[in-house]
């Protein structure tokens, strides 16, 4: 805790992963007066931003620019008092090993990541008492390299890996909010992540197979219906699995779509960009614990196999 002890309004921090999400909490941590590292691994990215800085449109179409210092990789001289981790399911491996080189052994990391798994992984690599697990429902989408436009206002949860509220979780808490994200302290933060997986699981690979905006779920019945038998899967894999859901999925979901129903969802976008999906650090990884745990799950399974069939014919 004692690298969280500086004034909240002075603290370094670097975030790992410049994707829509990183530049989004980057600049507006920037701007809130902290000194802010980018780290990202693509060399087009760190060009552009070095060359044009980091660029967010605001909801109330408000366009901020700020010049924030990018690099591959953090060295011990960086020495962040918080590291944030916001790259791609399927690069945390790759993000984590390099980190326990140039970090403090108790400097605080926090996974602001979608899907699930990604502090078992981390927990290889990284000291146990380091680590924190958050979520985001910030909705935002990368218009360029180091660009970003806000397209939602959501609620950023973050917690021990326990179940006890600690110092430092409410130090970040305030240091989000003073940038302006709506931020709470939780203390079933496994239980939060999972409610969150399980309603992306309902909405991303479905509006990704259909090639439409999240609202669409809500007013065709025949996409609902496959929505609502994947939230009930996902509930009871993770049931079976002793999470305690918080709050529940179910009542989530239509939450969800009504107030996200013009945006495309990011597996979408990944898609239609031609990307890599995170659907086995989702739907695969609900298919794969429910096989363990003798649970049916195959709505996440048939789900799994039709995006990452489309995401090799799209590589062809």
């Amino acid at each position: 805790m004692s690298t969280l002890n500086r004034r909240l309004d002075e603290l370094r921090i670097a975030i790992v992963g410049a994707g829509a999400i990183g530049c989004l909490f980057g600049i507006r941590l920037h701007n809130s007066g902290h000194s802010v590292i980018l780290v990202h691994h693509n060399n087009r990215t760190i060009a552009s931003i070095r060359k044009r800085g980091v660029g967010l449109r605001e909801l109330s179409g408000t366009n901020i620019r700020a010049h924030i210092e990018v690099k591959r990789s953090l060295s011990k001289k960086d020495d962040p008092d918080l590291v944030l981790l916001t790259v791609k399911a399927y690069d945390t491996e790759a993000a984590a090993r390099p980190l326990r080189k140039s970090i403090r052994s108790n400097g605080p990391v926090l996974s602001l990541q979608n899907g699930l798994g990604n502090i078992e992984t981390l927990r290889r690599y990284l000291p146990a008492e380091s680590l924190l697990a958050g979520t985001t429902t910030e909705a935002a989408l990368q218009t360029g390299p180091g660009q970003v436009a806000h397209t939602g206002k959501g609620m950023t949860w973050i917690g021990e890996l326990g179940r006890e509220t600690s110092k430092r979780c409410g130090m970040i808490k305030n240091v989000f909010r003073r940038a302006g994200f709506k931020t709470q302290a939780s203390k079933n933060i496994e239980g939060v992540i999972w409610s969150k997986a399980i309603v992306n699981s309902a909405i991303n690979p479905i509006t990704t197979l259909a090639r439409v905006p999240n609202g669409e779920l809500l007013r065709i019945p025949h996409l609902r219906a496959i929505s609502n038998e994947t939230v009930s899967e996902g509930s009871a894999v993770a049931r079976a699995h002793g999470v305690s859901l918080s709050p529940d999925p179910r009542s989530m979901l239509p939450q969800v779509l009504a107030s996200t129903k013009k945006n495309r969802s990011s597996m979408l976008q990944d898609i239609e960009a031609g990307k890599r999906t995170e659907i086995r650090q989702l739907n695969g990884w609900i298919d794969s614990l429910a096989r363990k745990l003798g649970v049916d799950a195959p709505y996440n399974r048939i789900l799994t196999e039709l995006v990452l069939g489309l995401e090799q014919y799209q590589s062809q």
